[in-house]
């Protein structure tokens, strides 16, 4: 048992080993593929989709699972890269804004810390938080402010210097070349762990008690980035992960919405340790 007042030190994430086998994609095609590992399998379950998105040749096919063998490498040795990438930052890496790397409650929205007082609150149940928050659509979707506009503003440009530094940067996902990991630029453990437990987890626990949301254990914190030139996009996808907590962040833009598919539930009898 731990010292009252400390708290044990935290382990690995646990990450689902469908990650090293499901929704592998293929930017040429628009597909995300499940691959385990065998390219007769592949053929089989995706060879019909794949002509009819231009995939006709054998050296055509045999591209496809090379990209996908690729794909599996990479996110095998992510763990490992990352690590490697962090010890970097964290000796090189200047922040503009060090006060931002632990989180204050200041830089929250009031709006947002009224509705976790709610939630951590005796007798807080489900209708009580939706009457506190915008409900978008039936699948479970719900908009509320997070942020407070200063401490956006000066995230921002936080993200930019470091854009603008030399220092290595690991890619958020397979589909977007422009982006951020908050666990290597020094986030992680005094700031998005805080986030999830203290703040996120009391309304999950509300909204999605069937999908997990009451005992979060882990996360992955990043940042992608658009613009003219670069990444335009992000193609339908699956997140692997319980819960998504998506933040806009910008000065001036127009369009960028996010659009989401129906609710996939997919259980997992296999765990791997990161």
């Amino acid at each position: 048992m731990e010292p009252s007042g400390m708290r044990p030190r935290p382990g690995p994430f646990l990450a689902c080993a469908c990650f090293f086998t499901d929704n592998l994609f293929v930017p040429r095609y628009g597909l995300h593929l499940r691959y385990h590992g065998d390219p007769e399998q592949l053929r089989r379950d995706y060879g019909p989709v794949l002509r009819q998105r231009g995939c006709r040749s054998v050296e055509e096919f045999e591209a496809v699972v090379q990209e996908v063998e690729k794909e599996v490498q990479r996110r095998k040795e992510l763990e490992c890269r990352s690590r490697e990438r962090k010890a970097i930052i964290s000796q090189n890496y200047k922040p503009k804004h060090p006060q931002l790397y632990t989180l204050q409650e200041s830089f929250l929205a009031p709006e947002f810390l009224e509705t976790v007082r709610y939630c951590t609150s005796k007798g807080a149940d489900l209708q009580g938080l939706l009457d506190r928050v915008e409900s978008i659509s039936d699948k479970r979707i719900y908009r509320l402010p997070v942020f407070a506009k200063e401490f956006c503003q000066a995230f921002i440009e936080e993200l930019e210097n470091f854009e603008q530094s030399e220092l290595p940067k690991g890619r958020p996902n397979s589909m977007n070349n422009y982006g951020v990991l908050l666990n290597e630029l020094g986030l992680d453990e005094t700031f998005i762990t805080s986030l999830r437990e203290k703040y996120l987890q009391p309304l999950t626990a509300l909204l999605y008690p069937d999908c997990g949301g009451g005992c979060l254990d882990s996360h992955k914190a990043f940042v992608v980035k658009y613009a003219l030139q670069e990444d335009l996009d992000l193609s339908s996808h699956y997140d692997n992960a319980e819960v998504t907590l998506n933040i806009s962040l910008g000065k001036e833009f127009t369009e960028g919405n996010l659009y989401f598919a129906e609710f996939r539930k997919q259980p997992s009898a296999k765990i791997h340790r990161s």
